[in-house]
C-alpha cells in the first residue's frame, strides 16, 4: 500500500513537472585579463587565426564560426572576415603551407613569427586577428529524481571554458585577452542534451559584449 501511494504521488509530481515545462539555468562569466588602452574594435577590420590540426579541431571550428557570426550581428561597425574567408585569402596568396607551420608553432609558444604575420596581414587586409582556444567542454547527464525504479526527471548539464586573444596584425602586439566560463543546466522529463553550439553561442554573446 505504501509503495502504491509513493507511485501515485510520483506520477502526480511528474504530471505537474510536465505541465510546468523544462527548467533551464544558464550563466557565463567573462574575465578580461588584458586590454591595450589603444584597442577599439568598432571601425576595425578583423580576421581569424584558424586551427590547423590536433584534438578538438571540429569543436574549435564550431566556436570560431559562432564567435565570428556573433561579431557580425552585434558589432555592425566592425568588418568581419569569417574563418573560411580568412583561409581563402591565405590560400589565394600561396601561404597555406607556411601558415600551417606557423600556427603549429603558435599553439606551442603563443607567438606568431613576424615574417608570416606580415604576410597574413597583407593577404587578409585586416587590422586585428582573433585567436580562440577551447580549453574544455563537458556534458553531465544525470537523474535528479527516481522512485520505484522509474526515472522521472532528467538533468542535463554542460560546462565550457574558452580563451580568446586578439593580436594587432601589422605589429604582432597583443591588444586583448580574456576567458569565458559558461554553464547550462536543463531539467525536464527526458531532457535533451546541451550541445556545444548552444553553450558556445551563449559564451560568444557574452564575450562580444565585453570587447572594447
Amino acid at each position: 500500500m505504501r509503495k502504491l501511494l509513493i507511485l501515485v504521488g510520483s506520477l502526480i509530481l511528474l504530471s505537474s513537472v510536465g505541465c510546468a515545462g523544462a527548467f533551464l539555468q544558464s550563466r557565463v562569466l567573462v574575465d578580461e585579463s588584458f586590454r591595450d588602452s589603444t584597442f577599439l574594435l568598432d571601425g576595425a577590420k578583423i580576421g581569424f587565426i584558424t586551427p590547423s590540426s590536433g584534438n578538438l579541431l571540429e569543436d574549435h571550428w564550431v566556436l570560431l564560426d559562432l564567435l565570428a557570426k556573433t561579431l557580425q550581428e552585434e558589432r555592425k561597425e566592425t568588418e568581419v572576415i569569417l574563418p573560411a574567408q580568412s583561409l581563402s585569402f591565405l590560400n589565394q596568396a600561396g601561404l597555406a603551407r607556411e601558415y600551417n607551420e606557423a600556427i603549429k608553432d603558435f599553439q606551442i609558444t603563443g607567438v606568431l613569427d613576424k615574417e608570416i604575420l606580415t604576410k597574413i596581414h597583407e593577404a587578409m587586409g585586416v587590422q586585428y586577428l582573433v585567436y580562440l582556444s577551447l580549453n574544455s567542454f563537458n556534458q553531465y547527464p544525470s537523474t535528479r529524481l527516481s522512485t520505484l525504479g522509474l526515472r522521472l526527471i532528467d538533468s542535463q548539464t554542460a560546462t565550457l571554458r574558452l580563451f580568446v586573444r586578439i593580436i594587432q596584425a601589422s605589429q604582432g602586439r597583443i591588444v586583448w585577452e580574456g576567458s569565458a566560463e559558461g554553464i547550462i543546466r536543463r531539467e525536464d522529463f527526458r531532457a535533451r542534451p546541451i550541445t556545444l553550439n548552444e553553450l558556445g553561442q551563449l559564451a560568444s554573446q557574452e564575450l562580444v559584449k565585453n570587447l572594447p
